[in-house]
């Protein structure tokens, strides 16, 4: 195994293949690896996630690896000491499974697997969350296992990411938060502006809302009711709800599933808002005030909330 792990920490020049594209929720913008980032600020808190998202360029598969320093490459001679990883995820594309190891003082623990079949061009979305014992991995927003910690998770210093993927983000997001989540928000929610929600649905979730506020009005309202399998939305200015909307796009009416990880972009567009879940344009919702009165979002239902940003 250590021959593999060699080969994969060599750099090559990814293979340039065609990928979907979209301007709004930044997938049109990739970078290569290796990719080796430091953890910036605080150390680790209990419930923060490294989301890894990217497209596969090859058949040599990939490695994502949270290590302890920046030594993370053997030298020309295929020697060399380095620093701990923590934990190493890695993809054998030929033998359709992740890998999960951890290399502590030079010593490689006892190697689990989980079956996952990806294919060269394949986009992946691979997300580690961390708990005081042990990591959560989701592959696909599902969780596929639960991973012992070797040493603290306080130990963890870097991120670094290789083999035959290109990617489009790399990410720390959020903690514990409380439910309900409400937040000003700086500079309000005018056309051009983002708002980027990523949560793990509970085990036996009923609903989702996130509400836009301007003053005591409701200009956007997002409800998604588990129970019914619908996402609606509407508004509520001066008192008056509007009729709720249920359209959709394409061919899956309700994306959101139990104990699964999810993304919500929201758009504001000059004349209505833009929904996509997990990178996928779901609806659209008409503007019924101008976008920039809004100052003020709330989060609430059955989710563990992840991350949380304005753009």
């Amino acid at each position: 195994m250590a021959s593999i792990f060699r080969r994969l920490l060599s750099i090559r020049k990814p293979k340039k293949v065609l990928t979907r594209k979209d301007s709004i929720t930044g997938r049109n913008h990739t970078f290569e690896v290796p990719y080796l980032s430091r953890l910036d600020g605080n150390q680790l808190q209990t419930g923060q996630s490294l989301i890894a998202r990217g497209y596969i360029t090859g058949s040599e598969g990939f490695i994502v690896n949270l290590t302890s320093g920046p030594s993370v490459e053997l030298d020309d001679n295929g020697t060399g000491q380095l620093d701990d990883r923590l934990l190493a995820l890695r993809v054998d594309l030929s033998k359709g499974k992740v890998f999960l190891n951890a290399c502590i003082n030079g010593q490689w623990g006892k190697e689990a697997f989980v079956k996952q079949s990806y294919k060269e061009g394949d986009e992946f979305d691979i997300r580690i969350r961390c708990f005081e014992q042990h990591f959560e991995i989701y592959v696909e927003h599902k969780l596929i296992a639960n991973f012992k910690h070797y040493v603290p998770m306080s130990n963890i210093s870097h991120i670094y990411v290789t083999g035959d993927v290109r990617l489009y983000a790399v990410s720390w997001e959020g903690k514990l938060y409380n439910m309900p989540y409400t937040a000003d928000i700086p500079g309000n929610f005018y056309v051009g502006r983002k708002l980027f929600v990523s949560a793990i649905a509970d085990k036996k979730p009923k609903d989702l809302s996130i509400d836009f506020f301007a003053g005591e009005d409701v200009p956007f309202r997002l409800n998604a009711s588990f129970i019914q399998k619908k996402i609606q939305r509407s508004s509520e200015i001066s008192g008056t709800k509007s009729t709720p909307e249920t359209t959709f796009e394409g061919k899956n009416k309700f994306p959101l599933k139990a104990k699964r990880s999810f993304d919500i972009l929201i758009y504001a567009s000059d004349d209505k808002f833009l929904v996509f879940i997990n990178d996928v344009l779901y609806c659209t919702f008409d503007h019924r005030m101008p976008a920039a009165k809004i100052e003020r979002l709330q989060i609430n239902g059955d989710i563990q909330l992840i991350g949380v940003h304005i753009k």
